[in-house]
Formats: structure tokens, C-alpha cells, sequence
């Protein structure tokens, strides 16, 4: 019992001490930003937010929102898919990304020492998609099929 409590003690006494400091930058455009550094921690996570969503689809292209989010991830400048996703495990970094009524979420985790080389890359998906058309009609197909549930 001693030593449970002790045990007990001592990381109350730890988590105590633990104190998260948040940093809010904005950026000369206006972006705000919450960053949270934690430099014992080896790997980066942003998420990144948009205003908009599948609430702005037109009513006769339903699913529009869910179609360019996951063609994201069939490639982007000179990678097909596969080439994409061997990319993201050689740098150990994920890429997912999500529609909301209201919003567009992207989430990104990275290695921190690959910092650079995961931002170039998501940069790349976001400024350099491909939209292949056997990619579009595969993804497509994937979309009705969620809609019609």
C-alpha cells in the first residue's frame, strides 16, 4: 500500500509540475496558430484547419469535398500513389485528410528530424495534386458508395 501511494506521489508531484505553455502567432495574413513545443517529444503533429466543408458542395455534386480530399492522396507532382505513399514511410510521416459539414481538416505527423522534407512534401500535395483520371474514378466510385449508405 506504501508503495502505491508512493508511486502515486511522485507522479502527481511530476504531472504538477508539468505545465503546457500554448504560443497563439498570427500570421501577417491573419492565420492564427496554437503551438504547443515539446522538444522531448521526436516527432512533429500539425492539424490544420479550413473553413468550409461538405456543407458547400452544390446540391448536384454531393460528395465534392470527400472527392478532392481523397484524391490528396493519389499522388502529386511527379508521384503516382504509390510513389506518394513510399515517399511518406521513407520519411516516416502521414498525411490524412478529413471533410466536416463545416470544415476541411488536414493532419500531418512527421519525424522531426524530417522536417523539411515532410513540409516540401505536403506542400507539394497541397500546391501539386495529380488527379489522374483512373485515380478520379477509382475515388469517385469510393464516394458514391459512402453516399449511398
Amino acid at each position: 500500500m506504501i508503495r502505491i501511494l508512493s508511486t502515486f506521489v511522485i507522479l502527481w508531484a511530476g504531472a504538477a509540475q508539468a505545465e503546457v505553455q500554448i504560443k497563439t502567432p498570427t500570421s501577417p495574413g491573419g492565420i492564427a496558430a496554437w503551438v504547443v513545443e515539446e522538444p522531448s517529444i521526436p516527432f512533429t503533429a500539425l492539424e490544420i484547419m479550413f473553413s468550409g466543408g461538405a456543407a458547400l458542395d452544390p446540391r448536384d455534386k454531393r460528395g465534392a469535398a470527400y472527392l478532392m480530399t481523397g484524391l490528396l492522396e493519389e499522388g502529386s507532382g511527379d508521384m503516382d500513389a504509390q510513389a506518394f505513399a513510399a515517399a511518406q514511410e521513407a520519411l516516416a510521416a502521414s498525411f490524412g485528410f478529413d471533410v466536416y459539414d463545416d470544415t476541411v481538416t488536414i493532419s500531418v505527423r512527421f519525424l522531426t528530424e524530417n522536417r523539411a522534407e515532410s513540409l516540401a512534401l505536403l506542400k507539394t500535395v497541397l500546391t501539386q495534386p495529380r488527379f489522374d483520371p483512373e485515380a478520379i474514378e477509382r475515388v469517385r466510385t469510393q464516394v458514391l458508395s459512402i453516399l449511398a449508405i
